[in-house]
């Protein structure tokens, strides 16, 4: 393809996807000769940038998805968005959890793959396991029966890079798409995040037609005007055309990731939380489930909300989330709905934490995501836990058994509360094993009674003719 030929077709959008720590930011960082990865909290990247770059008088644009499994919505908007899915599988780790995951996104969105084995520089490295690995998830590389090409890299010493973009430009000139940039205009939001000192800032792909600094785009039948449109180098455009990536400035407030932007854009999508509910409204709805437990989110960006709900556990209820940084309104609003601030990527003024501490308010900070998640399951077992524990009406302890005709009957100790006819129950072995039944008899000193309590014997029977062993606890659950 001649350069005048190149001039019909918008630049490829290429994503890099694959498992945590096999090497796609460095990848990346070898490509746009940056420290990326440096920026990275954790060496993991934390939400959706895009950058554009000009190999061989062509211009390549790439989105850095995540990695990590709390990522899986946000890589699953990359491999959407992209043209060439570029999947890393690091030679001394071979094909992981993620890696599997990704290959399910790209084969949804039905794109073009190119296997980049990362980290051959390393020791111990198995290519030859990695190809295997990949083949037994249905990804043929060249030289093993398929058609997918497979390039072999080192983002340390530069090893495959020119291979690796090189093999991009050919797949890209089998089945090119034609430049739109006279269409209407179309852009995807791939992050959307509130500076404090610029406000909203929404990052865009373009997809066809232009965006021009000064356009009026109107947003929930209310016109905006783009103020300035910024490159991923910080300069600013007067205009971007296919495929490139910019960020907008001019928004009144940031949009849901996944909206396409053009000269009416509509934002009632599906948003991972309440972010448009007042306060009373959410008070309210958190007061309906009393099952779950309630936290305030507050994050960076919308793609970090949005993949920080997607993996939360079930028993955790986000009953409000925003962007930017925890307010003295954050704290209030946690005091009255009893709720901890959850704060991902954020500042907190040293006032805020005064007030959080004067009013009792916990707030917890991190900066990897994959740490907020495993305190969050922690928590969500706990909770679990003090909820079951608070039901608890009574126990016992089996110190006998007695047969009575067909029946089993438990000789008790009453070692907490009380246990009465009608309670349901259940009985644990040593092993942690669980039946649930119902009492229908009590007897002390061969008299019927209804209930025992904390400090005396019994003998109790079942409803169903349980298995259970001297040692066994009883719990009531009333």
């Amino acid at each position: 393809m001649d350069k005048k030929e190149n001039t019909n077709f918008r630049p490829p959008i290429v994503t890099i996807m694959g498992h945590v720590d096999h090497g796609k930011t460095t990848l990346l960082d070898a490509i746009f000769k940056t420290n990326v990865v440096a920026q990275e909290h954790g060496g993991i990247t934390q939400h959706i940038g895009a950058y554009q770059i000009t190999y061989q008088n062509h211009q390549i644009t790439f989105i850095d998805t995540p990695g990590h499994a709390a990522f899986e919505k946000m890589r699953s908007r990359g491999a959407e968005v992209a043209d060439i899915v570029i999947l890393a599988v690091a030679a001394n780790d071979s094909v992981k959890p993620q890696t599997i995951e990704a290959i399910k996104h790209i084969k949804k969105a039905q794109k073009p793959i190119i296997v980049a084995i990362t980290k051959v520089d390393l020791e111990n490295i198995n290519i030859a396991k990695v190809k295997n690995d990949l083949k037994t998830n249905d990804v043929l590389v060249e030289g093993l029966g398929g058609e997918i090409p497979c390039v072999e890299v080192s983002a340390l010493n530069g090893k495959g890079i020119t291979d690796l973009l090189e093999m991009v430009n050919l797949l890209w000139q089998i089945k090119p798409e034609p430049n739109l940039e006279t269409e209407p205009l179309e852009a995807v939001v791939i992050e959307s995040f509130l500076d404090k000192s610029k406000g909203p800032i929404v990052s865009t792909i373009v997809k066809k037609g232009k965006l021009i600094s000064g356009q009026k785009l109107n947003v929930d039948a209310e016109t905006i005007t783009v103020r300035a449109l910024i490159d991923a180098s910080s300069q600013n455009l007067k205009e971007a055309k296919p495929s490139d990536p910019v960020q907008i400035l001019g928004f009144k407030k940031v949009l849901p990731i996944g909206s396409i932007i053009n000269q009416f854009i509509k934002t009632s999508l599906n948003l991972p939380q309440l972010l448009a509910k007042n306060h009373a409204e959410l008070i309210a709805k958190s007061l309906e489930v009393k099952e779950k437990f309630k936290i305030i989110l507050k994050a960076d960006v919308l793609g970090s909300i949005e993949a920080i709900a997607a993996s939360l556990p079930e028993k955790i209820l986000i009953i409000y989330s925003a962007v930017g940084e925890v307010q003295a309104t954050d704290v209030n609003f946690a005091k009255g709905a009893k709720a901890p601030i959850i704060a991902f990527n954020v500042k907190i003024s040293q006032q805020v934490e005064q007030l959080a501490t004067r009013e009792q308010v916990l707030i917890r900070q991190y900066k990897v995501i994959y740490e907020l998640i495993n305190d969050m399951q922690e928590i969500a077992e706990s909770f679990e836990k003090a909820k079951y524990e608070q039901k608890i009406q009574g126990t016992a302890k089996i110190v006998a058994i007695f047969n009575i005709g067909d029946k089993k009957i438990a000789g008790c100790k009453i070692t907490g509360g009380k246990i009465k006819i009608g309670d349901k129950v259940i009985i644990k072995n040593q092993s942690t094993q669980t039946k649930e039944t119902k009492v229908i008899s009590i007897k002390k000193f061969k008299k019927e009674t209804q209930s025992a309590v904390a400090g005396q014997e019994c003998g109790i029977a079942f409803e169903a003719n349980l298995d259970f062993k001297e040692g066994d606890v009883i719990e009531s659950l009333g």
